[in-house]
């Protein structure tokens, strides 16, 4: 980077910051009791993305994960090459007054070309539905911020 482009940046972000322009950000903590029909995975991991000290403003109701694979495509020899995993999550979301506020199954999906050993195979796979999971809890923080800003 040359030393206009970095002088010139300096100075736009100085001028932004300081006719007060900022990034939007809600500085609501955000917190929610959750329960799950068993102790699976996808709650366990949401309960870490809470604010543990803020009040309780929402009841959230997990279901059952379901974890899908389909074989996307095959070698010429009849073995499968790549995999389809898709993860899906019903979840409902209720306000302190347990109004309804959010139904839905959130879905995430990836493609997955399948390695030479079983081993690392089965490693790719798990670590694919770890992120899938990921995926889908970074959407629902994003539903109920907007939730919580109405």
């Amino acid at each position: 980077m040359s030393k206009i482009s970095l002088l010139s940046i300096i100075i736009i972000a100085s001028l932004l910051n300081s006719c007060g322009f900022h990034t939007p950000t809600k500085n609501t903590p955000l917190n929610a009791i959750i329960t799950s029909t068993d102790n699976n995975t996808f709650a366990v991991e949401l309960k870490k993305r809470f604010n543990q000290e803020a009040v309780q403003s929402l009841i959230i109701q997990i279901g059952r994960e379901v974890s899908k694979k389909q074989t996307a495509s095959y070698k010429s020899n009849g073995e499968t090459d790549s995999y389809t995993l898709s993860l899906s999550v019903p979840i409902k979301v209720f306000n302190s007054k347990n109004k309804l506020l959010l139904s839905q199954d959130i879905m995430a999906n990836t493609h997955l070309n399948k390695m030479s050993f079983a081993q690392a195979d089965r490693l790719q796979i798990a670590e694919s539905y770890k992120q899938l999971r990921n995926t889908i809890i970074k959407k629902l923080l994003r539903r109920l911020n907007r939730l919580n800003e109405n």
